[in-house]
């Protein structure tokens, strides 16, 4: 049997980020790494396409551990999508859904690459789009890399 999300942890994300009104939301909505994967247990709230994909808690220690790696300043998870159903709740066993990761820092692509290869994401490249850098003047010197699932 699958383990269950925690109910109180994502309630408490849902009021703290105001994700029932997701939709309506314009800025990208960003929570750490612990926030997205503490009380997590949907294997679809990460990497969705993937036919054969690790545990969620593979990708909750590679990623937290990159995110605690002495080079990183930041690392971030956006919400891509909160399913909302018609009664205007949540499904007792899912959580939010993300493609991306994000971490600012020194680590080059390359080494992130390499520490994320088993989670299998379909691109590990350098934000362009200075979504993140626009966040924070303290990033504006740093590299910021995406993981990504297609």
């Amino acid at each position: 049997m699958a383990a269950k999300i925690d109910l109180d942890k994502r309630e408490i994300l849902i009021n703290k980020y105001d994700l029932y009104n997701f939709p309506k939301k314009k800025e990208p909505v960003l929570l750490s790494i612990d926030e997205f994967f503490d009380g997590n247990n949907d294997v679809a709230s990460i990497a969705p396409n993937l036919e054969k994909k690790p545990r969620i808690n593979e990708y909750y220690t590679i990623l937290q551990a990159l995110s605690k790696h002495p080079k990183t300043v930041t690392s971030f998870v956006e919400i891509k999508d909160v399913m909302i159903y018609t009664d205007g709740k949540l499904n007792n066993n899912e959580w939010f859904y993300t493609d991306i990761v994000y971490f600012v820092g020194d680590l080059t692509k390359e080494e992130i690459k390499e520490a994320t290869k088993q989670l299998l994401p379909d691109e590990v490249e350098y934000d362009t789009e200075n979504r993140i850098n626009g966040l924070s003047n303290k990033y504006r010197d740093k590299k910021i890399v995406y993981v990504w699932w297609d």
